[in-house]
């Protein structure tokens, strides 16, 4: 049997940019909220097998990571701006009419009232949802962890308002971001039925034709136009048509 045809989803440099990101979010979730619930019987585990300095080595381990997180998106940043393939992956993800009525379309299909799910391209409502808020959160927490990481220096200029707003911000965000991958994320990774038992383009970068004819078939049909060979006009095919 011949080896299934495999299909394009993330290039090396961007499964390097996700593995990145991917580290980067859950150190922080899990050393910021350390932070937050330090009598939290997970919390606890950690203590206990890290030791005496556990408390200070979480700082240092949330400075390291959002470091990280900075470096990723600096490395998109330049991805995006000075590649083909990163200017065309911005492109894709940019919001479209057609997101309306594929969500519209999406509702039916859940509730019952259509039997026909909605034909995404490369990347449907959901994901170009999720792609621009990782941006909007990454840069909030990124300028309120800023300010609460050199709060002697912004204390001056913001006072004690200033710096509960930051931290009210920080929190908050942290929640609804940490929310947002672990309940919408990685459901759609890892325990949407479609892509059951996980959706691997993320590790190989690849998704196979069934896959693509599932999740993004008309993605998949623009990919088979352009492999259609063109019939020069003066072959024996074209004059027999």
């Amino acid at each position: 049997m011949s080896e299934e045809k495999k299909y394009l989803r993330m290039s090396k440099n961007e499964r390097i940019q996700h593995f990145l990101l991917l580290i980067s979010f859950i150190v922080l979730v899990i050393t910021g909220f350390w932070l937050k619930f330090p009598e939290a019987w997970w919390v606890k585990w950690i203590v206990y097998i890290i030791g005496e300095n556990a408390f200070e080595a979480r700082s240092i381990i949330h400075r390291v990571a959002s470091v990280v997180l900075i470096v990723a998106s600096v490395y998109h940043l330049v991805y995006i701006s000075f590649s083909n393939k990163g200017r065309k992956l911005v492109m894709d993800f940019l919001p479209r009419k057609s997101d309306i009525s594929e969500f519209t379309g999406s509702m039916k299909y859940l509730v019952g009232k259509s039997e026909v799910k909605p034909r995404f391209g490369r990347f449907s409502y959901i994901e170009k949802m999720e792609y621009w808020a990782v941006v909007w959160g990454t840069v909030i927490m990124g300028l309120t962890g800023f300010v609460l990481w050199f709060k002697d220096f912004f204390f001056k200029y913001i006072s004690n308002t200033g710096m509960d707003i930051a931290t009210a911000i920080h929190y908050y965000e942290a929640i609804l971001a940490s929310l947002a991958i672990l309940v919408w994320h990685f459901y759609f990774i890892f325990m949407n039925p479609d892509v059951a038992p996980m959706n691997k383009a993320w590790l190989s970068g690849y998704l196979t034709k069934e896959e693509m004819e599932h999740e993004h078939p008309r993605e998949l049909e623009e990919i088979e136009e352009l492999e259609v060979p063109e019939v020069p006009e003066n072959s024996e095919e074209s004059q027999k048509s």
